[in-house]
């Protein structure tokens, strides 16, 4: 197993356990964990309670500590889209607002009008709060036709070039899976059963797969 580090060993990894014609079911089958081949693994620096590995080329393991006891889902990369979205909120207002509240201290502490200090004071240390809980910089990670939203990574700016890194990589794989699927119906109907394998499991709702259904079958009318 490598880390995100070694990013020229991470790329020479060849795609695994794809051959050119299985059953569907087949072809969703998630190795159990003695088959499995862990590639990298992808912990973030931000503090925030996820962790991601790649193993046998094609697949990913997504872990939440904070939800469910830590419990993982795994997503095959062949059916993940490689451009995932990017979700950025500044926050902008409630920072401003937050400048504003030390305005107030300065000007509070010049004139000693000391209420309105600690008042500034006490805004400035709220409008902190909601903007870091308003802020967010992530990465949305959607299924390729169903577009339905599976998992997300959150960006710092420890984490930035780190991150980068992993999603080409994960592009990467998940367009050599997708390559090796078979063409037109028979792509169709396997990426229906990954959304029906990803309901079977928790990962996502009826409602939602239901959903990526009509999607799936509205792109290849297309």
């Amino acid at each position: 197993m490598t880390t995100l580090s070694i990013a020229p060993r991470e790329e020479q990894i060849e795609l695994q356990g794809v051959p050119a014609a299985l059953d569907q079911a087949q072809l969703v089958a998630v190795p159990d964990q003695s088959d499995r081949k862990v590639e990298l693994v992808f912990t973030p620096k931000s503090g925030v309670a996820c962790s991601l590995s790649l193993f046998n080329g094609r697949f990913v393991e997504y872990r939440r500590v904070a939800r469910r006891k830590g419990a993982a889902v795994v997503f095959n990369l062949a059916f993940v889209d490689p451009k995932p979205a990017h979700d950025v909120e500044l926050a902008l207002p409630y920072w401003a607002s937050a400048v504003l509240g030390g305005v107030a201290i300065l000007a509070g502490a010049y004139l000693q009008l000391w209420p309105v200090a600690a008042g500034g004071a006490i805004w400035t240390a709220l409008s902190m709060v909601v903007a870091r809980r308003k802020q967010r910089n992530r990465w949305i990670f959607y299924s390729r036709h169903g577009r339905i939203a599976l998992f997300e990574l959150r960006q710092c700016r420890a984490d930035a070039e780190r991150l980068q890194k992993l999603i080409g990589i994960l592009a990467k794989r998940g367009q050599q899976a997708w390559n090796h699927l078979p063409a037109g119906r028979e792509r169709l109907a396997v990426e229906v059963a990954e959304h029906r394998r990803l309901q079977s499991s928790g990962a996502i709702s009826k409602e939602r797969y239901e959903r990526a259904k009509r999607r799936i079958f509205g792109q290849y009318k297309a």
